[in-house]
């Protein structure tokens, strides 16, 4: 399957999952409080399915996927029957209404929360946050960041995934101090705290990746050239090679890292190539003939697995792992918060702004990646969701709750022509902002 499939694909999964538990919390919530739904539209246009329930309740799904609406009893809509008028959304209490339209968002946080919960109690393995390399002239290098590290902390908080470190650093972007990070070098047994003067992080027009401005390379962890297994029956098996083997040189070339001797050997298949190994402190040299990699024409492979970990174990009970997954929640709201105050006082260029292209890839990618990574995007994205819909403007959830918050202060609601000219506001504005944040997606997809 292409990456264009990929991306299509996850993002119609993605948006069909968010847009049904949005959209239901608002249905649940105004059933409870006895208010009529006519209809329950995931997607918007003519509906290609649909089904009513015994209470008159129109259940369906629509062609354009890019959101989704509940359609109440309402007497500003059109004619509602005499019976229907106690069901009526325009005539419930102010009160009721703000709570079946703060629903919606609440249930995009709720699904976050389930989300986190779930693949916490599962157990996940994560790929430690490992910088592969460091830029030169950039703020890293200033502060004499060493290549090939593991991080363990960011400001004072641990770390344990390529995620966290990258949220941690992106929580302090803007900030005019120093950074502490503490980090443990490849072969090295110590930490190490590097201070990064921040301050100086700047994007760069020609460089749009925010970490490499930073001066930093994330990839995956890399370590000393010892074997930690040597499967069955393998060129690695054949030559003679044994777990605690270290490489010392392959064709006279000296081998210190792990992906140094991938490298070679990736390169190099159905080809003999003598390698000198490190054996208990004995210098050994033997003759390895990589295989060819299974659906691959010229890939190499030698059958062998690395001695070093390269990831950590994430794991939690039921009540801590719904506990971890509020704050996980909570934690995503306020980067986002800052992150949103960070585009307002121009800290960060609205160029980071990402749209639908930016969604789709970053969901074909984790679809691609598996079912748990697929989750995690599920769950920010549903937090972005919900933290979206809560911004005052009309069209959104949150314009309705500042009409209805007005009309509490007031005393009565906010007249037609406002929330008219409201709702053409927001369509501008929304639409604007749609437009900047795609011509930002396509412009990155051209670099």
């Amino acid at each position: 399957m292409t990456t264009a499939i990929w991306s299509i694909f996850g993002l119609l999964i993605l948006l069909g999952i968010l847009v049904t538990f949005h959209e239901w919390g608002h249905y649940w919530v105004a059933k409870k409080l006895g208010v009529k739904a006519l209809r329950f539209s995931v997607g918007f246009g003519k509906p290609l399915w649909s089904r009513f329930n015994k209470n008159g309740t129109e259940f369906c799904i629509a062609p354009i996927p890019l959101g989704g609406y509940v359609k109440f009893v309402d007497e500003r809509e059109g004619q509602v029957a005499e019976n229907d008028l106690p069901y009526a959304f325009n005539r419930q209490p102010v009160w009721k209404r703000i709570l079946i339209v703060l629903a919606g968002p609440m249930a995009n946080f709720l699904l976050a929360i389930l989300i986190y919960a779930f693949v916490f109690m599962l157990g996940i393995s994560v790929g430690k946050p490992f910088v592969t390399d460091v830029y030169p002239d950039t703020p890293a290098a200033s502060a004499n960041f060493p290549e090939k590290s593991e991080v363990i902390s960011i400001g004072g908080e641990p770390v344990k995934s390529l995620q966290d470190s990258l949220f941690a650093l992106l929580d302090h972007i803007g900030d005019d101090t120093q950074l502490e990070v503490v980090v443990k070098p490849v072969g090295e047994e110590s930490t190490k705290t590097v201070m990064l003067d921040i301050s100086q992080w700047q994007e760069p027009d020609e460089q749009r990746d925010l970490f490499k401005a930073l001066g930093l390379e994330f990839g995956r962890v890399d370590g000393p050239a010892e074997i930690g297994v040597v499967a069955e029956g393998s060129a690695a098996e054949r030559a003679g090679l044994k777990v605690g083997d270290r490489f010392v040189s392959i064709e006279g070339e000296p081998i210190e890292y792990w992906s140094e001797m991938g490298q070679v050997i990736s390169s190099n298949p159905q080809q003999e190539l003598q390698v000198q190994i490190n054996r208990n402190g004995s210098l050994i040299d033997l003759t390895v003939t990589p295989d060819l990699r299974p659906g691959t024409n010229d890939q190499g492979v030698l059958g062998v697995g690395a001695a070093f970990i390269g990831y950590n174990t994430i794991h939690y009970g039921f009540f801590e792992a719904l506990g971890k997954g509020s704050q996980e929640t909570w934690q995503m709201v306020e980067r986002i918060t800052s992150f949103l105050g960070k585009l307002v006082t121009g800290k960060l260029s609205i160029k980071n702004l990402g749209g639908p292209v930016g969604i789709a890839q970053g969901a074909g990618q984790t679809a691609q990646a598996g079912m748990v990574a697929f989750l995690l995007y599920l769950a920010m994205i549903s937090v972005n969701l919900g933290f979206v819909n809560l911004l005052p403007i009309p069209m959104l959830d949150g314009g309705h709750l500042m009409y209805y918050l007005a009309e509490l202060i007031r005393g009565k609601p906010v007249s037609e022509r406002i929330m008219e000219l409201g709702m053409r506001v927001g369509i501008i504005l929304l639409l604007t902002l749609m437009a900047v944040a795609l011509f930002f997606d396509i412009d990155r997809l051209n670099q």
